[in-house]
């Protein structure tokens, strides 16, 4: 019986290490690559493959992979709006020369500051670029070894054409800054407050809205000169109404807790047409 017992095991065992030695075989060779560390030569350039996992973001996959946020939207045509799905594979494009594409607005000052280095370094690099008349779409070299992560975070850019200056319309702890976040993009800054704090018109301008806005809450927009608007949510009253007059410094509400909020502070955002800005660029 033992015997028997025995021969078949072996017998089992012989047959499975035939079926399956393949397979073994095809996980051990070089050629095997998981999802996420797949290269890929299109035109353009290289790109690695990775496989979005869950809890992931565009934020989160640039900032471990050393790739431009801009970049990584541009190849996979998304947007700071995209919505990742768990098993979705993206392109990660390797860096094969630290680079700048120039947008609307910008100087090499503005590029200089943006990826922490030195402007007379920056400009020993492109000597052919002049600091104040760049073109959309050229291209700026950039030093080895720069870091793109901490300053990769907007779809807008600071604008040096914005000369009004804005005040901070409430004083309090910053509870959620402008950029990625783990919900997604957040187009404000949140600043903590008390029920009822007062807050205070950031500059001067005119009353646009009032009322309820969803996810915002009681809302107040103010339009400012150069097409500039400046927006107040989650507040608990309105002292202001549509076609008000406001100064800067002026109560325009109190602090609250309406709309998606989970707990009471101020929403604020400084807009121009569809674009949103960081407040602290232009705060005071």
């Amino acid at each position: 019986m033992n015997k028997k017992w025995i021969g078949s095991l072996v017998l089992c065992t012989f047959m499975w290490c035939i079926t399956c030695s393949p397979v073994i075989a095809a996980l051990s060779q070089a050629s095997f690559v998981p999802c996420k560390t797949g290269v890929e030569q299109v035109a353009g350039g290289l790109y690695q493959h990775y496989c979005v996992r869950a809890g992931d973001n565009l934020w989160n996959i640039s900032r471990s992979y050393h790739v431009d946020l801009q970049a990584l939207m541009s190849c996979n045509n998304l947007d700071s709006k995209s919505v990742l799905r768990v098993g979705q594979i993206l392109k990660l494009p390797l860096d094969q020369g630290r680079v700048h594409t120039i947008r609307q607005g910008e100087t090499l000052w503005d590029i200089a500051r943006r990826y922490d280095i030195d402007l007379n370094q920056l400009q020993k690099l492109n000597p052919d670029k002049k600091a104040n008349s760049l073109k959309i779409g050229d291209k700026i070299n950039l030093p080895q070894g720069t870091s793109r992560l901490a300053l990769a975070t907007a779809s807008v850019q600071p604008s040096r054409s914005i000369t009004v200056r804005f005040a901070w319309p409430i004083k309090g702890r910053i509870t959620s800054p402008y950029g990625w976040r783990s919900s997604g993009f957040h187009h404000g800054l949140d600043v903590a407050g008390d029920l009822g704090d007062p807050v205070k018109a950031s500059t001067g301008g005119v009353v646009s809205f009032t009322g309820n806005m969803g996810l915002y809450g009681n809302t107040v927009i103010i339009d400012h000169t150069g097409g500039m608007q400046t927006l107040y949510a989650h507040l608990q009253t309105i002292k202001v109404k549509s076609g008000n007059r406001v100064q800067g410094g002026e109560v325009i509400a109190t602090v609250g807790n309406t709309g998606r909020s989970t707990g009471p502070h101020l929403h604020f955002e400084i807009r121009r047409g569809s674009d949103r800005y960081d407040p602290l660029t232009y705060l005071r």
